[in-house]
């Protein structure tokens, strides 16, 4: 069928010439105007002339002069899928454009309507969030907020899972301490420690209906570490009941959390306790969070750690463009123990900036530091311990090269805790490697 179309070229002009209302003596009377007719020409005509299958066929065969055309041709397929009822198909074609040029906010809210109508609610609210960092005129301004209300109304299930290689190194810099005045030295293996890591998570949520601005809540999720030394081995699991109101600005959520941790194989914590969360749109590329969560940590083996841990997270998002984006996180954590040196308080700072650049590639960076105080002093060192981490994490992501729109991505991270309590110092080195669905 296709190669059908390089023989009709000529046919083709003269019928859609015809039909766009030329003369007959305006038609040419020599092949050679009409055969000159490239395969975007003549898909551009049939498409003003609403022959939109018969396009889809000369743009799939079409050999883009340079990378503009090339772009439009992805553009017009994109466009004609949406009209033909197919936004999965056209949803595949923005994304190889956005992937090349992050800055095409026409794009970006075409591909936002595509995951819209596919029911990839997620997705659509990220692009619909990041097109509102751009100059957009009001009508279309009011449109995206439109489909944002519609997603929040709409919204009842919600899945997520990810997989990724951890190599890291554990090391500490001190070769002895001084425990009572007497110093002891650490072996090699108590100062250095590596291992390679599998992380896996998932989560689910499901959202039932009550009212039209209320919304019940049921969440589950689950995370684990698992390393060649099974000491190291981490695994949770929490799950969430409560309640969440719609506005029209976000919502306000909040319910019981239940928690379960097992460390190294074994049993270590539970956890029960009410948690609560606020989300406000101050504008379309600002956006702010509050989370709250307070729980009573009972521990399998330590029931001198038992306590409640209170964590208060105040959440700042602005996009500063299409292409980059701000995050900031401080925390506020309080944790009560039995024993009163188990207990603790701490605050802390994060941040992530990403950026995309031309061509597919996503960087991001992730700063922070967390200072915490524990409430009285250790028995063995004499001291209230106080402890100050650094973390540094760094993510490249490449969303050209994609797998059934999954991508994949490489990070590094880094931590530094110094203490006064030199046993409690330590650096950590990791590499991540994993995949990722690409925005």
């Amino acid at each position: 069928m296709i190669r059908l179309f390089h023989v009709t070229r000529a046919a083709l002009a003269l019928t859609l010439l015809i039909a766009a209302g030329a003369g007959a003596d305006s038609v040419p009377h020599t092949a050679e105007a009409p055969t000159a007719l490239t395969d975007m020409q003549a898909a551009r005509m049939l498409i003003r002339a609403g022959r939109l299958e018969h396009a889809r066929a000369f743009l799939t065969q079409a050999r883009p002069s340079d990378e503009e055309e090339s772009i439009e041709r992805r553009f017009l397929l994109g466009r004609i899928e949406m009209q033909l009822g197919n936004p999965g198909a056209a949803a595949e074609h923005f994304e190889a454009i956005l992937a090349r040029r992050p800055e095409l906010t026409r794009v970006r809210l075409e591909l936002a309507r595509a995951y819209y109508l596919t029911g990839r609610d997620d997705r659509a609210r990220h692009h619909f969030h990041t097109s509102l960092a751009d100059d957009l005129p009001s009508s279309v301004e009011a449109a995206v907020e439109s489909f944002l209300r519609g997603i929040d109304a709409r919204k009842r299930w919600s899945a997520s899972l990810s997989a990724s290689m951890l190599p890291e190194t554990r090391r500490s810099d001190r070769e002895e301490v001084l425990i009572g005045g007497v110093p002891f030295r650490l072996s090699e293996e108590a100062r250095a420690s590596s291992g390679v890591g599998a992380l896996l998570s998932a989560g689910a949520s499901f959202s039932p209906v009550i009212s039209d601005d209320l919304r019940g809540v049921l969440a589950a999720s689950a995370a684990a570490k698992w390393y060649e030394r099974s000491d190291w081995n981490d695994v949770s699991t929490s799950g969430d009941i409560g309640l969440s109101r719609l506005t029209e600005t976000g919502s306000v959520s909040g319910g019981l959390r239940l928690g379960r941790r097992w460390v190294g194989g074994d049993g270590y914590q539970r956890s029960l306790g009410p948690w609560a969360q606020t989300r406000l749109r101050l504008s379309g590329s600002t956006h702010l969070g509050l989370a709250l969560s307070a729980g009573y940590r009972k521990h399998d083996e330590r029931p001198d750690r038992d306590g409640w841990r209170l964590v208060l997270t105040p959440r700042f998002l602005h996009n500063l463009d299409s292409r980059t984006s701000i995050r900031v996180e401080p925390t506020f954590e309080m944790t009560e123990a039995e024993t009163d040196h188990h207990g603790s308080r701490s605050i802390g700072l994060g941040a992530t900036i990403a950026r995309t650049f031309d061509g597919g590639l996503s960087v991001s960076l992730a700063p922070g530091l967390q200072v915490r105080r524990h409430a009285s002093a250790d028995p063995l060192f004499g001291t209230r311990q106080l402890d100050r981490n650094y973390h540094l994490g760094v993510r490249v992501l490449h969303r050209s090269l994609r797998y059934r729109g999954f991508a994949p991505w490489i990070g590094y991270t880094f931590e530094s805790n110094r203490s006064n309590i030199p046993i409690r110092e330590y650096r950590n080195h990791g590499v991540i490697a994993g995949a990722a669905r690409a925005f």
